[in-house]
């Protein structure tokens, strides 16, 4: 199975704010985000079907790589729970110390952990993977970092590693077994 994933834009929110699920518009003009997916259109395969996080961040994208996109709940940012829309300051030194210590078994406060997240992202891969052999992705940078770090095979301590700009493609092949093999931990 073949992936294009694609990391949203950047979302219309403050600098130094968690915003995780949070539904955020985009922060560059029309012009200029039609623009870049134009762009993205020429690098992506035309006959392969666009999925989305449902996010507007996402989903704006994903229309406009596709008029028939669909949508799916596990493709969500982590979910930050409480720490959604704070400031990090906020947070405060020693919670964002345990998370970067942990970043893929850590739980903020009402959240989910980068594990679960995971875990419903690889459903929906296994799910997908029955129907298509390549798909187009509109996610977000935790939804990219579990899918490849499970690709790689990488435990969580490795998972801050991954990064992904505003608006990048990251195309990844997956074997079947790598698709049904268990999450490493």
């Amino acid at each position: 199975m073949r992936l294009w994933l694609i990391r949203h834009f950047e979302p219309d929110v403050a600098s130094g704010v968690c915003y995780g699920q949070a539904d955020l518009g985009l922060k560059e003009s029309a012009v200029d985000r039609a623009h870049k997916v134009a762009v993205l259109r020429t690098q992506v395969p035309a006959d392969a079907p666009v999925f989305s996080s449902p996010l507007r961040r996402c989903a704006e994208i994903a229309i406009g790589l596709s008029a028939e996109a669909r949508f799916d709940d596990r493709l969500r940012e982590l979910n930050f729970g409480e720490w959604e829309m704070q400031t990090w300051d906020a947070i405060g030194a020693a919670s964002l110390d345990a998370w970067a210590n942990d970043v893929a078994g850590f739980r903020p406060p009402g959240g989910e952990t980068g594990y679960e997240l995971q875990l419903r992202a690889l459903h929906w891969l296994q799910e997908i993977s029955t129907h298509h052999e390549a798909a187009i992705v509109v996610a977000h940078a935790g939804v990219m970092r579990a899918l490849q770090a499970h690709q790689q095979g990488l435990p969580g301590e490795r998972w801050l590693d991954l990064r992904y700009d505003y608006g990048q493609l990251l195309a990844l092949e997956f074997t079947p077994e790598q698709i049904v093999a268990a999450p490493v931990q």
